[in-house]
Protein backbone atom coordinates (compact mmCIF):
# COMPACT_ATOMS: atom_id res chain seq x y z
CA UNK A 1 0.00 0.00 0.00
CA UNK A 2 1.20 3.50 -0.60
CA UNK A 3 2.51 6.08 2.05
CA UNK A 4 2.17 9.41 1.97
CA UNK A 5 3.97 12.40 3.73
CA UNK A 6 3.71 15.84 4.26
CA UNK A 7 5.92 18.16 6.39
CA UNK A 8 4.80 21.35 7.18
CA UNK A 9 8.30 24.11 7.89
CA UNK A 10 5.96 26.44 10.22
CA UNK A 11 7.49 29.87 12.01
CA UNK A 12 8.59 27.64 15.20
CA UNK A 13 8.10 23.91 14.53
CA UNK A 14 8.37 21.46 11.47
CA UNK A 15 6.01 18.92 11.75
CA UNK A 16 5.50 15.25 9.71
CA UNK A 17 3.07 13.21 9.24
CA UNK A 18 3.15 9.92 7.04
CA UNK A 19 -0.29 7.82 6.15
CA UNK A 20 -1.67 5.34 4.29
CA UNK A 21 -5.07 5.32 2.59
CA UNK A 22 -7.38 2.70 5.11
CA UNK A 23 -10.76 0.69 4.13
CA UNK A 24 -13.11 2.39 6.02
CA UNK A 25 -12.06 5.67 6.64
CA UNK A 26 -9.40 8.29 4.81
CA UNK A 27 -6.07 6.81 6.41
CA UNK A 28 -4.47 5.55 8.51
CA UNK A 29 -1.46 7.30 10.63
CA UNK A 30 1.85 5.72 10.62
CA UNK A 31 3.91 7.83 12.28
CA UNK A 32 3.99 11.60 13.21
CA UNK A 33 6.51 14.28 14.91
CA UNK A 34 7.38 17.54 15.41
CA UNK A 35 10.87 19.38 15.86
CA UNK A 36 11.33 22.95 16.83
CA UNK A 37 13.46 24.80 14.84
CA UNK A 38 11.90 28.65 15.40
CA UNK A 39 12.82 28.66 11.83
CA UNK A 40 11.54 32.42 12.03
CA UNK A 41 13.79 33.18 14.94
CA UNK A 42 14.77 37.45 14.49
CA UNK A 43 12.09 38.07 12.21
CA UNK A 44 10.54 40.62 14.60
CA UNK A 45 14.23 42.93 13.65
CA UNK A 46 14.70 41.38 9.76
CA UNK A 47 12.97 39.15 7.57
CA UNK A 48 16.41 36.47 7.44
CA UNK A 49 16.29 33.21 8.31
CA UNK A 50 19.71 33.11 10.22
CA UNK A 51 22.69 30.84 10.31
CA UNK A 52 21.74 28.73 12.97
CA UNK A 53 17.82 28.43 12.27
CA UNK A 54 19.16 26.98 9.27
CA UNK A 55 21.64 24.66 10.50
CA UNK A 56 18.48 23.43 13.22
CA UNK A 57 16.29 23.06 10.00
CA UNK A 58 18.86 20.98 7.68
CA UNK A 59 19.41 18.69 10.88
CA UNK A 60 15.54 18.30 11.24
CA UNK A 61 15.02 17.59 7.42
CA UNK A 62 17.77 15.08 7.00
CA UNK A 63 16.41 13.26 10.18
CA UNK A 64 12.46 13.61 8.30
CA UNK A 65 13.98 12.31 4.84
CA UNK A 66 15.59 9.51 6.75
CA UNK A 67 12.56 8.49 8.14
CA UNK A 68 10.62 8.50 4.72
CA UNK A 69 13.14 6.80 3.31
CA UNK A 70 13.21 4.20 6.44
CA UNK A 71 9.63 3.61 6.40
CA UNK A 72 9.25 3.68 2.33
CA UNK A 73 7.50 6.54 2.15
CA UNK A 74 6.13 6.59 -1.66
CA UNK A 75 5.04 10.62 -2.17
CA UNK A 76 6.49 13.40 0.27
CA UNK A 77 5.37 16.98 -0.02
CA UNK A 78 7.65 19.71 1.83
CA UNK A 79 5.78 22.94 2.36
CA UNK A 80 6.48 26.25 3.78
CA UNK A 81 4.38 28.68 5.23
CA UNK A 82 4.50 32.37 6.96
CA UNK A 83 8.50 32.28 7.38
CA UNK A 84 9.27 31.26 4.26
CA UNK A 85 6.70 33.56 2.61
CA UNK A 86 8.70 36.88 4.45
CA UNK A 87 12.13 35.27 4.34
CA UNK A 88 14.53 37.75 2.28
CA UNK A 89 16.49 35.20 1.62
CA UNK A 90 14.50 32.41 1.26
CA UNK A 91 15.35 31.47 -2.34
CA UNK A 92 19.09 30.39 -0.68
CA UNK A 93 17.33 28.57 1.94
CA UNK A 94 15.22 26.66 -0.54
CA UNK A 95 18.41 25.91 -2.72
CA UNK A 96 20.37 24.66 0.48
CA UNK A 97 17.54 22.50 1.70
CA UNK A 98 17.37 20.86 -2.02
CA UNK A 99 21.20 20.15 -1.74
CA UNK A 100 21.28 18.87 1.39
CA UNK A 101 18.15 17.31 1.32
CA UNK A 102 16.70 16.46 -1.88
CA UNK A 103 13.49 17.72 -0.84
CA UNK A 104 11.87 20.21 -3.13
CA UNK A 105 10.05 22.87 -1.07
CA UNK A 106 6.39 24.44 -1.88
CA UNK A 107 5.75 27.95 -0.31
CA UNK A 108 1.93 28.28 0.11
CA UNK A 109 0.31 32.07 0.28
CA UNK A 110 -1.32 32.74 2.88
CA UNK A 111 -4.80 32.06 1.57
CA UNK A 112 -3.22 28.33 0.23
CA UNK A 113 -2.82 27.72 3.89
CA UNK A 114 -5.57 28.40 5.00
CA UNK A 115 -7.54 26.57 2.32
CA UNK A 116 -5.73 23.25 3.24
CA UNK A 117 -6.06 23.89 7.05
CA UNK A 118 -9.69 23.86 6.46
CA UNK A 119 -9.77 20.98 4.60
CA UNK A 120 -8.22 19.13 7.38
CA UNK A 121 -10.32 20.35 10.24
CA UNK A 122 -13.04 19.26 7.96
CA UNK A 123 -11.59 16.05 8.72
CA UNK A 124 -12.44 16.11 12.57
CA UNK A 125 -16.41 16.38 11.87
CA UNK A 126 -16.93 13.89 9.05
CA UNK A 127 -20.15 12.10 9.14
CA UNK A 128 -21.26 14.61 12.09
CA UNK A 129 -24.28 17.08 11.27
CA UNK A 130 -22.56 19.88 12.78
CA UNK A 131 -20.06 20.43 9.99
CA UNK A 132 -23.77 21.67 8.02
CA UNK A 133 -23.21 24.69 10.45
CA UNK A 134 -21.36 27.67 9.74
CA UNK A 135 -17.65 27.33 10.87
CA UNK A 136 -15.28 30.28 12.30
CA UNK A 137 -11.36 28.46 11.95
CA UNK A 138 -8.59 30.59 13.29
CA UNK A 139 -4.94 29.41 13.13
CA UNK A 140 -2.67 30.91 15.34
CA UNK A 141 0.49 30.02 13.94
CA UNK A 142 4.46 31.29 14.85
CA UNK A 143 4.02 33.98 12.16
CA UNK A 144 0.89 34.40 11.08
CA UNK A 145 -3.01 33.85 12.12
CA UNK A 146 -5.20 32.60 9.64
CA UNK A 147 -8.82 33.50 9.75
CA UNK A 148 -11.26 31.11 7.63
CA UNK A 149 -15.16 30.99 6.98
CA UNK A 150 -17.13 27.78 5.67
CA UNK A 151 -20.40 26.27 5.30
CA UNK A 152 -20.97 23.03 3.61
CA UNK A 153 -17.28 22.02 4.16
CA UNK A 154 -15.91 24.77 1.46
CA UNK A 155 -14.32 28.42 2.43
CA UNK A 156 -16.49 31.56 1.65
CA UNK A 157 -14.00 33.47 3.38
CA UNK A 158 -9.71 33.66 4.16
CA UNK A 159 -8.02 35.71 5.43
CA UNK A 160 -3.90 35.52 6.70
CA UNK A 161 -3.02 37.97 9.08
CA UNK A 162 0.73 38.77 10.68
CA UNK A 163 -0.23 38.12 14.36
CA UNK A 164 2.15 35.20 14.94
CA UNK A 165 3.19 34.02 18.33
CA UNK A 166 7.00 33.81 17.43
CA UNK A 167 7.45 37.59 16.37
CA UNK A 168 5.01 39.02 18.50
CA UNK A 169 6.86 37.11 21.76
CA UNK A 170 10.37 38.66 19.87
CA UNK A 171 8.56 42.26 19.92
CA UNK A 172 6.72 43.11 23.27
CA UNK A 173 7.83 40.19 26.05
CA UNK A 174 11.33 40.23 27.19
CA UNK A 175 11.07 39.32 30.30
CA UNK A 176 10.11 36.36 32.83
CA UNK A 177 7.52 36.54 33.80
CA UNK A 178 6.61 39.08 31.42
CA UNK A 179 5.47 42.95 32.61
CA UNK A 180 1.79 43.78 32.56
CA UNK A 181 2.36 47.13 31.23
CA UNK A 182 4.30 44.41 27.99
CA UNK A 183 1.43 42.20 28.15
CA UNK A 184 -0.81 45.60 27.80
CA UNK A 185 0.87 46.74 24.69
CA UNK A 186 0.82 43.16 23.28
CA UNK A 187 -2.85 43.08 23.38
CA UNK A 188 -3.64 46.58 22.37
CA UNK A 189 -1.65 45.86 18.89
CA UNK A 190 -3.62 42.56 18.56
CA UNK A 191 -6.64 44.02 18.93
CA UNK A 192 -6.10 47.69 17.18
CA UNK A 193 -4.96 44.67 14.08
CA UNK A 194 -8.42 42.94 14.50
CA UNK A 195 -10.62 45.57 14.28
CA UNK A 196 -9.10 46.93 11.20
CA UNK A 197 -10.27 43.92 9.34
CA UNK A 198 -12.94 43.25 7.26
CA UNK A 199 -13.77 40.26 8.06
CA UNK A 200 -17.83 38.85 8.28
CA UNK A 201 -17.31 36.05 10.84
CA UNK A 202 -20.98 34.67 12.01
CA UNK A 203 -21.88 34.52 15.57
CA UNK A 204 -24.19 31.10 14.95
CA UNK A 205 -22.50 27.95 14.42
CA UNK A 206 -18.59 26.61 15.41
CA UNK A 207 -15.96 28.44 16.21
CA UNK A 208 -12.62 26.14 15.95
CA UNK A 209 -8.94 26.41 16.45
CA UNK A 210 -6.14 24.66 15.02
CA UNK A 211 -2.19 24.38 15.97
CA UNK A 212 -0.05 24.58 18.88
CA UNK A 213 -1.35 27.53 21.33
CA UNK A 214 -5.15 25.67 21.42
CA UNK A 215 -3.89 22.06 20.99
CA UNK A 216 -1.38 22.71 23.92
CA UNK A 217 -4.08 24.50 25.85
CA UNK A 218 -6.55 21.34 25.03
CA UNK A 219 -3.44 18.81 26.10
CA UNK A 220 -2.47 20.64 29.32
CA UNK A 221 -6.36 21.13 30.15
CA UNK A 222 -6.64 17.49 30.53
CA UNK A 223 -3.25 16.76 31.81
CA UNK A 224 -2.22 14.42 29.26
CA UNK A 225 1.06 12.97 29.83
CA UNK A 226 1.37 11.77 26.23
CA UNK A 227 0.02 14.14 23.85
CA UNK A 228 -3.25 12.04 21.83
CA UNK A 229 -4.59 13.50 18.85
CA UNK A 230 -8.24 11.76 19.04
CA UNK A 231 -8.32 13.62 22.35
CA UNK A 232 -7.51 17.11 21.18
CA UNK A 233 -9.96 16.84 18.46
CA UNK A 234 -12.98 18.21 19.32
CA UNK A 235 -12.25 19.10 22.56
CA UNK A 236 -14.19 22.78 24.29
CA UNK A 237 -11.92 24.93 25.62
CA UNK A 238 -13.82 27.03 27.71
CA UNK A 239 -12.96 30.63 27.96
CA UNK A 240 -12.29 30.89 32.00
CA UNK A 241 -10.17 27.50 31.63
CA UNK A 242 -8.11 29.57 29.17
CA UNK A 243 -7.99 32.90 31.33
CA UNK A 244 -7.07 30.43 34.66
CA UNK A 245 -4.41 28.72 32.67
CA UNK A 246 -2.96 32.37 31.22
CA UNK A 247 -3.15 33.51 34.72
CA UNK A 248 -0.73 31.11 35.96
CA UNK A 249 1.18 32.03 33.29
CA UNK A 250 2.06 35.52 33.86
CA UNK A 251 2.29 35.39 37.29
CA UNK A 252 5.32 32.60 37.58
CA UNK A 253 8.28 32.25 36.15
CA UNK A 254 8.52 29.93 33.20
CA UNK A 255 10.52 27.49 34.56
CA UNK A 256 7.45 26.81 37.21
CA UNK A 257 5.12 25.50 34.65
CA UNK A 258 7.26 24.84 31.16
CA UNK A 259 6.83 21.35 32.44
CA UNK A 260 2.92 21.66 32.94
CA UNK A 261 1.30 17.75 31.58
CA UNK A 262 0.22 18.56 28.02
CA UNK A 263 2.23 20.89 27.11
CA UNK A 264 4.98 20.67 24.02
CA UNK A 265 8.47 20.67 24.88
CA UNK A 266 9.97 23.84 23.24
CA UNK A 267 6.87 25.85 22.69
CA UNK A 268 6.47 27.07 26.60
CA UNK A 269 8.13 30.45 25.96
CA UNK A 270 5.79 31.86 23.13
CA UNK A 271 3.00 30.61 24.20
CA UNK A 272 1.81 33.44 26.23
CA UNK A 273 1.80 35.68 23.32
CA UNK A 274 -0.29 33.09 21.49
CA UNK A 275 -2.78 32.99 24.51
CA UNK A 276 -2.90 36.78 23.83
CA UNK A 277 -4.04 36.65 20.50
CA UNK A 278 -6.74 33.91 20.97
CA UNK A 279 -7.97 35.61 24.11
CA UNK A 280 -8.46 38.97 21.90
CA UNK A 281 -9.98 37.29 19.23
CA UNK A 282 -12.60 35.95 21.74
CA UNK A 283 -12.89 39.07 23.33
CA UNK A 284 -13.04 41.06 19.91
CA UNK A 285 -15.76 38.96 18.21
CA UNK A 286 -17.64 37.54 21.24
CA UNK A 287 -16.78 34.12 21.42
CA UNK A 288 -16.64 31.90 24.82
CA UNK A 289 -15.34 29.07 24.07
CA UNK A 290 -13.40 27.00 20.95
CA UNK A 291 -13.70 23.71 19.49
CA UNK A 292 -10.12 22.32 19.01
CA UNK A 293 -8.78 20.61 15.84
CA UNK A 294 -5.07 18.22 16.13
CA UNK A 295 -5.39 18.32 12.21
CA UNK A 296 -4.91 20.95 10.01
CA UNK A 297 -2.69 21.67 7.56
CA UNK A 298 -0.18 18.69 7.34
CA UNK A 299 -3.83 16.18 6.78
CA UNK A 300 -5.65 19.22 4.23
CA UNK A 301 -3.11 19.25 1.92
CA UNK A 302 -2.63 15.20 2.16
CA UNK A 303 -6.01 14.76 1.38
CA UNK A 304 -6.50 17.57 -1.23
CA UNK A 305 -3.37 16.80 -3.45
CA UNK A 306 -4.06 13.18 -3.11
CA UNK A 307 -7.67 12.89 -3.60
CA UNK A 308 -8.24 9.78 -5.64
CA UNK A 309 -5.37 7.94 -3.60
CA UNK A 310 -7.35 8.36 -0.28
CA UNK A 311 -10.80 8.20 -1.92
CA UNK A 312 -9.75 4.73 -3.41
CA UNK A 313 -8.80 3.07 -0.29
CA UNK A 314 -11.96 4.77 1.58
CA UNK A 315 -14.31 2.32 -0.24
Amino acid sequence: MARFASIDLGTNTFRMLIVEPQAGSLFHVVYTENRMTRLGEGFSERKDITAAALKRSIASLRHFRNLCDEMQVDHVLVFGTSALRQAENRSAFLKEVKQETGFEVEVLSGEEEAYYTLMGVNLIFEDQQKINDPMVLIDIGGGSTEFIVSRQNQPEFLLSTDLGAVTLTERFLHTDPPLPEALAELTHEVKKKLLSLSMPLPQEGLFVGTAGTVTSLAAMAMGLSRYDPQKINRFVLEKNIIENQFEIMIQNPLSEWENLPGLEKGRADILIAGILILRSIMDTFGYDKIIVSDYGLREGVLVSRFKDQFQQGKR
